[in-house]
Parts: C-alpha cells; sequence; structure tokens
C-alpha cells in the first residue's frame, strides 16, 4: 500500500475484488471515471470526501450500502 493509505480507502478495492470487478468494470458499471477509482483505492483521495452521486453510483454497482465505502 501506498503511504498515506488507509483502511477506509483499501475498503472500496476489496468491496471491487470481492463483487468480481476490475477497475474498468466498476467503472463502467458505476459511471464513475477510472482515474477517481485508483485515487480513492490508493490514497491519493480520501474516500470520505466522495460526492454523494458517485458514492451512490459505486454503491449500487458494487451491490452496498453508500455508507459501506466509508
Amino acid at each position: 500500500m501506498r503511504k498515506g493509505t488507509t483502511e477506509k480507502t483499501s475498503k472500496l478495492a476489496r468491496l471491487r475484488a470481492g463483487a468480481g470487478f476490475g477497475l474498468r468494470e466498476l467503472s463502467e458499471a458505476s459511471g464513475v471515471g477510472i482515474r477517481q477509482i485508483q485515487s480513492f483505492e490508493s490514497g491519493e483521495r480520501d474516500i470520505s470526501n466522495i460526492t454523494l452521486k458517485n458514492a451512490l453510483a459505486l454503491a449500487d454497482a458494487l451491490g452496498v450500502h453508500p455508507r459501506d465505502l466509508i
């Protein structure tokens, strides 16, 4: 993991992998850009600052509640 990566940011990667999605597949299913997903997973961006629209889109694609992303 990169320096600064927290459990919060790596949780998205675990949820994505558990759902059987690659980055591209999750991006296509959610409409959230690959780079943004990567930045949350790597810890470059804090997922607790995600927009409501993107949180809902990712959660829906992953089949989880939005709070599960954070």
